[in-house]
């Protein structure tokens, strides 16, 4: 790949970054948390930004910056990477949703501007290479995921880079290649585990199809340089919080979703799922990539597309997410088949395709620069911590997305009505440690505390780091939510409004307009 006609084209770069920045920061910090629709086929809402913003509002009120909280339980689920950038957003700005989103905005920005300089560097016309970075930006799941608190955005802006040093210098000859592969694929895997191994994953597909490959010390090379960014913060939590580390981050959420039986949002199968997206999302972008395979086929860009595909379709758990890493190399082979007598009239309707996608936010196609969807209840806890009340606030059927999680309130339980007492058992056993509670356990909490306690010490979580004893409360009958409520008149409670009855003295006082009854306190809640 040819790069001498970069530096001329250095102040275009830049006002791409500066384009790109500004398309996906636009309005991004109105939507509340939780609210963009991760999956919009299935309408499945981003759930996963609260419990990271949350995690991240932790770690910087603590300044633990090396192992992530979820209320006060060690939450290993991913690694830090994300968590320590939106720290430091908060710590620079404040707790606002912008400062949870400004990483995955940032990091879309870059690749959108790697997408254009790539096609620069490959002598493509300017049009073709601002047409391959329209068509990146304009991507429904790309626009969407750069701008929330996720770690999808972040992932494909490093996988991406690592991609950018490999197709300049296949063979990993120089040391800027080598070093910018080797840590952007070291971040990658500090960003979202196993998923961070696609870039490696890629280099090794290259190495068996392709004679322009590292030698076998360059390869090493840049293998112990991954290592060296991703390994210390995992050998860090092997070592030190070992038997909570290998049943959440090792066998729940590497073994578990990868080749266990995890429950799925939609019942299709692996290749229809993500098929069926691929074309809801983006049908444009995906034919002009099937027609670009009959001009073109680029061997890191075939690479990189076969080992996203192939690992969103080996991963027993089915998340559209998946394929955002896949949609800069449909830009990137879209794009630099385009002929250079066609490049004008390409970016053209780019642009065109782009504005028709920004007047139809609402299609699954479409560019949403308003919230996707909204949670009722959100308002209601705003004003709710603006109280400062100080006392412990339980949700019943809680519907928040764990918004309530984000806000600086001393102590949040939730509280869940079901009758079954079947519940899933997971290597991490909630149950078994007391993070989640019977409701007739909850109810002589002072006497059963001490044993979760003893259990929470043998994996490693000391009261001093925080109680997440009884996070969760289950109840199985109405008669339990009803001794709970009368029990507790020092705490405050958000139910459902076919809830409010379950007490002859309590009264619905405050209604959101959305099937829920605020109890705001105890103070106002009239009894007999």
């Amino acid at each position: 790949m040819a790069t001498n006609s970069l530096p001329r084209h250095r102040g275009a770069i830049s006002a791409v970054f500066l384009i790109a920045v500004v398309t996906l920061g636009w309005n991004a910090g109105a939507p509340g948390l939780a609210t963009a629709y991760v999956d919009p086929v299935a309408k499945i809402q981003a759930q996963d930004e609260s419990l990271y913003g949350s995690i991240s509002l932790a770690m910087a009120k603590s300044g633990d910056w090396l192992t992530p909280r979820f209320l006060d339980r060690y939450a290993l689920v991913k690694p830090p990477l994300l968590y320590w950038l939106e720290g430091a957003a908060i710590k620079t700005m404040g707790r606002k949703p912008i400062s949870l989103r400004l990483p995955s905005i940032l990091a879309g920005a870059a690749t959108v501007t790697l997408v254009f300089a790539w096609l620069l560097a490959e002598n493509a016309p300017l049009a073709a290479a601002a047409t391959g970075a329209m068509l990146l930006l304009s991507s429904h799941l790309f626009f969407v995921l750069s701008r929330i608190g996720l770690t999808d955005a972040l992932l494909t802006f490093e996988t991406a880079l690592a991609m950018f040093a490999l197709a300049r210098d296949p063979r990993l000859a120089s040391r800027a290649s080598l070093w910018t592969f080797g840590i952007a694929s070291g971040a990658a895997i500090l960003t979202k585990g196993i998923a961070g191994l696609f870039s490696l994953m890629a280099l090794f597909v290259l190495c068996v199809i392709s004679r322009e490959r590292p030698a076998w010390r360059r390869l090493a090379l840049a293998v112990a340089i991954t290592a060296a960014v991703a390994l210390p913060w995992h050998l860090y939590q092997l070592f030190r919080n070992t038997r909570w580390f290998w049943a959440e981050y090792v066998l729940t959420e590497v073994v578990g979703n990868t080749v266990g039986k995890p429950d799925q949002t939609t019942q299709e199968s692996q290749v229809g799922y993500y098929l069926k997206r691929l074309i809801a999302l983006d049908a444009p972008l995906f034919a002009a990539t099937l027609v670009a395979l009959t001009r073109r086929r680029p061997r890191v860009l075939l690479a990189w597309i076969a080992v996203v595909l192939a690992a969103a379709l080996s991963f027993e758990y089915r998340n559209t997410s998946y394929l955002l890493p896949v949609f800069p190399a449909m830009a990137l082979l879209a794009a630099g088949a385009i002929p250079k007598d066609r490049a004008n009239w390409a970016l053209a309707l780019a642009v065109a395709l782009f504005a028709a996608k920004a007047l139809a936010p609402e299609q699954t196609w479409g560019i949403p620069f308003r919230p996707e969807a909204a949670i009722a209840v959100e308002p209601v806890l705003d004003r709710y911590a603006a109280m400062n009340r100080g006392n412990e606030l339980i949700l019943g059927e809680p519907n928040d997305g764990f918004y309530s999680a984000c806000l600086d309130l001393p102590r949040v339980r939730y509280l869940y009505l079901d009758p079954s007492t079947q519940r899933r058992r997971y290597a991490l056993d909630f149950e078994d440690l007391g993070i989640l509670m019977t409701a007739s356990d909850f109810a002589r909490l002072p006497a059963v505390k001490p044993q979760f306690e003893q259990r929470l010490r043998d994996w490693g979580l000391n009261s001093s780091q925080g109680d997440p004893i009884a996070t969760t409360i289950v109840a199985t009958t109405l008669d339990q939510i009803r001794a709970l409520v009368r029990d507790h008149p020092k705490s405050d409670f958000l139910i459902p409004a076919d809830w409010a009855a379950l007490d002859a003295g309590v009264h619905e006082i405050a209604s959101t307009g959305a099937e829920r009854e605020l109890l705001l306190s105890r103070e106002v809640i009239h009894r007999p």
